[in-house]
């Protein structure tokens, strides 16, 4: 083997070493986006009560209504704690005001996927994000008016909080969720 043989198979391995290094950075990448967008739509969940209240007794002016996206919002937050993460967004009204509307639209969009997909799980998991998330029902009475059992409740939470997510997000949420093999 000469030289110019070796060079060649030693540039070879390297590129093949760098490109699967930056395969995996980038897996790990969308990784960390899909938990953090799971992490985010179950924090406006949780919160949505109270930042609705924000959004209804805030005052501001509609002449000041913000240009930026509600996913550009969202991504701007970045990893906080819970506390951290919902001040920011009451930081300013008019981000979350875009940001509820966008929420707001996509439960209604959901909704309306549950009831129309003809699978009754789809149905049950809306109600179980619904009572778990608004209506402040405790696990256990969701589990017994909806006879199942925890396992599945938790499972239903899962699947409707990442489904919300992809909306929420767009495609980027739903290529994650393909990715991570939903």
């Amino acid at each position: 083997m000469n030289k110019e043989q070796i060079a060649k198979i030693a540039g070879e391995a390297g590129a093949k070493a760098a490109l699967e290094a930056w395969d995996k950075k980038w897996q790990e990448q969308k990784k960390t986006q899909y938990t953090t967008r799971l992490w985010n739509t179950r924090m406006l969940l949780k919160h949505y009560t109270s930042l609705k209240e924000y959004c209804d007794k805030a005052i501001y002016s509609r002449s000041s209504e913000s240009t930026e996206k509600p996913v550009e919002i969202l991504e701007s937050l970045g990893e906080c704690t819970k506390e951290e993460y919902i001040e920011s967004i009451k930081s300013s009204t008019i981000r979350t005001i875009t940001i509820m509307a966008h929420v707001e639209a996509m439960l209604k969009l959901y909704k309306i996927y549950c009831e129309t997909s003809g699978k009754a799980e789809d149905e049950r998991r809306y109600r179980i994000l619904h009572a778990n998330y608004f209506d402040k029902v405790k696990i256990a009475d969701i589990c017994e008016a909806e006879n199942i059992d925890r396992s599945t409740y938790y499972r239903d939470n899962r699947e409707s909080s990442e489904m919300l997510s992809a909306l929420i997000f767009g495609a980027d949420g739903l290529s994650a969720m393909r990715q991570r093999g939903n």
